[in-house]
């Protein structure tokens, strides 16, 4: 708790007001967001938009969307991400940029098993309302499809803020990450607010890992220097 009470005193000195309540707004959004799901999920209740949602997106089945959104669901799971994620990490490696390399290493692995232990958590079960075509296991909130390509995404546009490529990566990670969570619900494998909850859990984890890991890193190497 002290660590983020420095780190925000830091931020409020650095930054100027506007580009710290943009800060703000994007981080506390999907932590109200994300907190409001999970108390809706822990209440038990069916949640009547959830079944509305799901309907409509059924309805525009089609071959050609099946195709179009059986790859982007493949492209959400993990044998996709991994060698994608280990690749990267050894990129920035092999550049000796080793704070992104962990900024990575953290977030895409760090949203990994955090999902799986808020799977554990709210043992909510998947929706079964038509014939998938695929098969999914496990527990369905909050979507792991979601918030592991969240993650990935949000530490890619961390690492290329200060670069032209920034708004590539932004306008280009942001339909990826749309695509992966359309996908789950056109699938029927996951409810409407499972992909909204890993969208939110995955932002709010990849800003924490950033913050986190270029705070502390320079301090190590002052450290190991010393």
């Amino acid at each position: 708790m002290n660590t983020l009470l420095r780190q925000s005193i830091t931020y409020l000195r650095r930054y100027k007001t506007y580009q710290l309540l943009a800060a703000l707004l994007l981080f506390w959004t999907p932590v109200i967001i994300f907190s409001k799901l999970a108390g809706e999920i822990l209440e038990r209740e069916p949640i009547a938009l959830d079944t509305v949602i799901l309907d409509i997106i059924h309805s525009t089945q089609s071959p050609l969307f099946d195709g179009i959104f059986l790859f982007f669901t493949t492209a959400g799971n993990v044998e996709f991400i991994l060698p994608i994620t280990a690749t990267i990490i050894a990129i920035l490696l092999y550049k000796k940029q080793r704070t992104n390399a962990l900024i990575i290493t953290f977030g895409v692995g760090g949203a990994a098993a955090a999902n799986l232990i808020l799977k554990e958590l709210f043992h909510r079960d998947r929706p079964v309302f038509w014939q998938s075509l695929i098969t999914e296991t496990g527990y369905s909130f909050p979507s792991g499809h979601a918030m592991i390509s969240a993650a990935l995404i949000v530490c890619l546009v961390a690492l290329l803020w200060g670069t032209r490529w920034r708004f590539v990566a932004i306008v280009c990670g942001g339909a990826v990450i749309a695509m992966v969570g359309i996908s789950r619900l056109y699938m029927g494998v996951h409810y409407p607010t499972d992909v909204v909850a890993g969208w939110s859990a995955g932002l709010i984890w990849a800003l924490l890992v950033v913050m986190i890991v270029r705070d502390v890193s320079p301090k190590l190497k002052n450290r190991f220097k010393k």
